[in-house]
């Protein structure tokens, strides 16, 4: 987005970019809602903690490695830790 080519669709990047990786935190929230047990079987009581970071928190690592702007960065990262670590766990 911040080559001079792309400086007229440069809003419309963000917000396509922006909104697909909020789709797929609430996909993956809804998917981790339900089966957030998976893994107790094998590694004990927190086995929510491994499919939370193998399976829905390891394709936002390539947040780190793109060039958001800050803003979005940080509205991305808020809201991943507060569906996954506060409304989940309460709708438990």
């Amino acid at each position: 987005y911040q080559m001079k080519r792309f400086e007229k669709y440069r809003t419309w990047i963000l917000h396509i970019t922006s909104t697909g990786y909020l789709v797929y935190m609430a996909f993956m929230a809804f998917m981790f809602a339900f089966s957030n047990h998976m893994f107790d079987v094998m590694y004990g009581p927190y086995g929510w903690l491994f499919q939370l970071m193998f399976s829905a928190a390891s394709p936002l690592a390539s947040l780190f490695f793109i060039t958001l702007p800050p803003l979005v960065m940080l509205e991305l990262m808020i809201i991943f830790v507060s569906v996954f670590l506060v409304i989940v766990p309460l709708c438990n």
